[in-house]
């Protein structure tokens, strides 16, 4: 068979290594998983590697993630299995859809659309100065903020957010993917899964003792933010577990010392996003985006075409007034497709839980 390949932009994960792992060279040789060929590598990490796939059922273009359980850690297959298929049935614009699952291999792996566009993490990279205009920034945070209220309203926090888990499209529009499920699977325990990404975890996450509510998911959006502008993270040591400590104990610096030309404004933001105690941040992504709305850098310009939409409303003034849309129209997202249903089932050879038979389509 023909050498594989390695693709950008990748799907999830924080690092995309330029050679393809042994194990995923083998998978693409053995192709473990029934109803899906898998073509190339996208992106591999601790927690696994993603496949860019062909559902041979469906004839669409799918991407597959990949977990190894630690070893002793197989017995979360009911809780992975549940998550899964709660995580199939979000619609969510702006949430990269779960399309599938299942066991094969000694594995476990997810199904998900592919999303054929850049990580945030590989734009920054891209940057000479490995950072975004404050400009830039703000129209994506507002972007991702809006996309954890959708999730926040149906009652997923994302609980496994970095840049590697974001994904920009077209028009300044931005999609999640990877939310964090089995973020844990392929770790001896949540301590060390939270030494092997330790720089966008909120204080709760790394303590163990609260939670997870979309309070920690702001925390991790204001540390993906000031990554973007400092061009590193909010906390640089030596070992993870330094970094784990300092976001428990040390008390963020100001993004201004790494460019003093960011605004108070946008300091002041992030400041808050990255309170320690998480009552002390937004409630919800709607709560900071009200305060976003009134940045000197947003409210200074027009929203496009308002004028045009002023002028437009005093014409029609006489006639009844007409609910705005809600703007959640699954029609209008960039990244939408039909809907979906996971099946819990394993079938037998591979245990695979699929969605093929019948169903439509649906990190980092």
């Amino acid at each position: 068979m023909d050498a594989p390949e390695i693709e950008t932009p990748a799907l999830a994960g924080e690092s995309a290594g330029p050679a393809v792992p042994p194990e995923a060279a083998a998978m693409l040789e053995r192709q473990p998983f029934r109803g899906y060929e898998l073509r190339s590598v996208l992106a591999h990490d601790e927690q696994g590697v993603v496949f860019k796939g062909h559902d041979q059922t469906m004839d669409r273009a799918v991407a597959v993630k990949v977990m190894t359980p630690y070893p002793g850690r197989e017995g979360v297959v009911e809780e992975f299995f549940s998550l899964a298929g709660s995580i199939a049935q979000l619609r969510c614009p702006g949430a990269a859809r779960g399309l599938d699952a299942g066991r094969g291999d000694g594995r476990f792996f997810m199904v998900y659309e592919y999303l054929a566009a850049e990580r945030l993490r590989e734009r920054i990279e891209r940057r000479v100065s490995g950072r975004l205009t404050e400009k830039e920034s703000l129209a994506l945070v507002g972007e991702l903020a809006r996309v954890l209220q959708s999730l926040f309203e149906l009652g997923h926090p994302h609980g496994n957010f970095h840049p590697g888990n974001i994904i920009l499209g077209e028009g300044g529009s931005a999609c999640l993917a990877g939310i964090g499920f089995a973020w844990s699977l392929a770790y001896r325990d949540d301590e060390a899964a939270c030494r092997a990404r330790p720089n966008y975890l909120p204080p709760e996450r790394i303590a163990n003792e609260l939670g997870i509510d979309i309070r920690g998911d702001l925390y991790s959006l204001g540390a993906v933010w000031f990554a973007m502008l400092a061009g590193r993270p909010v906390f640089v040591a030596e070992t993870p577990d330094d970094v784990l400590r300092m976001h428990l104990e040390v008390k963020p610096p100001s993004v201004r010392e790494f460019d003093p030309k960011i605004s108070a404004a946008t300091a002041t933001l992030i400041n808050w996003l990255l309170e320690k105690d998480r009552d002390r941040r937004p409630r919800t992504p709607k709560e900071f985006l009200r305060k976003l709305a009134a940045h000197p850098l947003l409210a200074a310009e027009p929203e496009p075409d308002s004028e045009a939409e002023e002028a437009e409303e005093a014409d029609q003034s006489e006639e009844p007034h007409q609910a705005e849309p809600n703007g959640k129209s699954e029609e209008n997202s960039q990244f939408t497709m039909h809907n979906s249903q996971l099946l819990g089932n394993e079938t037998m050879n591979n245990d695979h839980a699929s969605s093929n038979g019948g169903a439509v389509e649906r990190e980092s």
